[in-house]
């Protein structure tokens, strides 16, 4: 082991740099800051971490003693960092350190909004009625304006004016109705919820306090909404960072006086009181930490979240968000999300993200959300009125406040010529209509309609490589089963 006494350490640099700049082991730089009885600054101790967390890529099931004779370390040492560098975000293997944690938050807690807290944890994650909101899409606004250089209030209008039943507030809906450059003083929880792709790609605090606060100040310019905003987005580039959840916690709680202590009991009572209004960022922004704070995994913290109650949705967002940062979102989360989602709105989270989630263009469950550019192609009868569902022409309305814009196929009790007469029209609308989403359902393969997949999927064709085209899995098999 090396015991140069001569050594200049430059404690801006890490153990590695230090020990060639000196011409020495890296042990030689620890025996040196130790006789020298200097504190090991930040830069050292992120070497010892990300050490040790190459060591765990490299083999996962590596145990303590092996790290102390490979590294050299005390098992002190090894003991102090393991857990840090087992947390550190460079630790990437199946999990994305991304904006998809918030997406998955809102999807998750969509269909709980409203509801009163509740203890089980045991839920489906996605099921048919869940659905990106408001949440999601304002995210992927605030990601178009970083990764473009875009600026923030007229891109946050421009999403917004797209998808204009995504959920969004009264406020926000009044300043959707007026100009961009307009601001609003929103003091809901808004501002919190759209915030972490700031805390994902800022370069330092200052510098995240700064972009949260421009970020916020086109629609929710109070301090309440400022303040939630700052909140969230340094949570999330703290945990991003490889802090504790102490270290967090005691940021947040000295810069913006937020009380992290309340227990779960108590904050279910409050939102089932209804004294503790959820929608306010005030309220709403504190419990989402709180639930980031005390869950013990990614899905965890999620699941937490929602079982507080109230605006669920936000709540889960903001929370998915830090622990996206922290833990990291398991791959088959983020992929059952995407196919939750237009391809136009993921396009965004996987440039930013730097991912290739795909939503193979199925046609989901659920898609009140999709915009005012949808149109869902449903089956019905021979004068378009009655669907295959037993539901009338109108019976998109179901996904949505307002009814979404429908095509019918009609193909209850009438010839393959008209089936093949509405789907040739079918084809040109999609042509004339390269912006507009077209959603197909289940068209003549329902148990009401005798036409069945091997006659009417090979009438679609012509549309299978349109991206604005989505299809229900029967509709995709039978594609796949062509290029066998």
């Amino acid at each position: 082991m090396s015991r140069k006494s001569s050594i200049v350490y430059n404690p801006d640099l890490s153990v590695e740099e230090n020990a060639i700049i000196n011409g020495v082991s890296k042990d030689g730089i620890y025996y040196y800051l130790k006789s020298n009885r200097i504190e090991i600054k930040k830069k050292t101790v992120d070497g010892i971490v990300d050490e040790i967390r190459k060591r765990l890529e490299g083999n996962p099931n590596i145990t303590q003693r092996e790290l102390v004779k490979i590294t050299g370390h005390s098992s002190t040492t090894i003991n102090k960092y393991i857990k840090e560098a087992r947390q550190k975000p460079n630790l990437r293997q199946n999990r994305i350190y991304g904006i998809i944690g918030a997406v998955i938050g809102d999807i998750a807690g969509s269909r709980f909004e409203t509801e009163k807290g509740f203890a089980n944890k045991n839920f489906k994650m996605f099921a048919a009625n869940s659905t990106f909101t408001d949440d999601s899409v304002l995210t992927v606004a605030i990601a178009d304006a970083i990764i473009h250089k875009k600026l923030f209030a007229k891109t946050l209008w421009t999403w917004g004016k797209k998808y204009p039943s995504a959920g969004f507030g009264r406020s926000f809906n009044q300043w959707l109705k007026g100009d961009w450059n307009i601001q609003n003083n929103s003091v809901g929880d808004g501002s919190g919820m759209r915030i972490s792709p700031v805390g994902f790609k800022g370069n330092d605090v200052e510098e995240v306090l700064a972009m949260a606060k421009e970020a916020t100040i086109p629609s929710h310019n109070s301090i309440e909404g400022i303040k939630a905003a700052q909140a969230i987005a340094t949570s999330v580039f703290f945990a991003r960072k490889g802090k504790t959840k102490e270290e967090i916690k005691k940021y947040v709680e000295s810069q913006f006086g937020y009380n992290l202590d309340l227990s779960e009991e108590a904050i279910r009572n409050m939102v089932a009181s209804g004294d503790y209004d959820m929608i306010e960022a005030q309220n709403a922004t504190p419990v989402a930490i709180i639930a980031f704070l005390n869950g013990s995994d990614y899905e965890d913290v999620i699941r937490t979240a929602i079982t507080y109650g109230g605006d669920t949705d936000t709540v889960g967002c903001m929370a998915g968000a830090i622990a996206a940062a922290y833990y990291g979102v398991p791959i088959e989360l983020a992929e059952q999300a995407a196919l939750c989602m237009p391809k136009e709105l993921l396009d965004v989270i996987n440039e930013f993200d730097g991912t290739s989630l795909t939503n193979h263009r199925l046609t989901p469950s659920n898609v009140r959300r999709w915009g005012a550019n949808t149109v869902v192609v449903f089956g019905s009868n021979a004068d378009g009125t009655n669907g295959e569902k037993g539901l009338s022409d109108t019976h998109v309305s179901r996904y949505n406040h307002k009814p979404l814009k429908g095509f019918p196929i009609r193909t209850i009790g009438t010839t393959m010529d008209v089936v093949k007469n509405d789907v040739e029209n079918l084809i040109a609308k999609v042509n004339s209509e390269p912006n507009a989403i077209f959603v197909v359902e289940d068209v003549g393969i329902s148990k009401k309609s005798n036409v069945g997949i091997n006659r009417i999927a090979p009438l679609f064709m012509p549309l299978v490589k349109k991206e604005n085209v989505y299809f229900v899995k029967e509709y995709w098999d039978y594609f796949k089963s062509l290029k066998k």
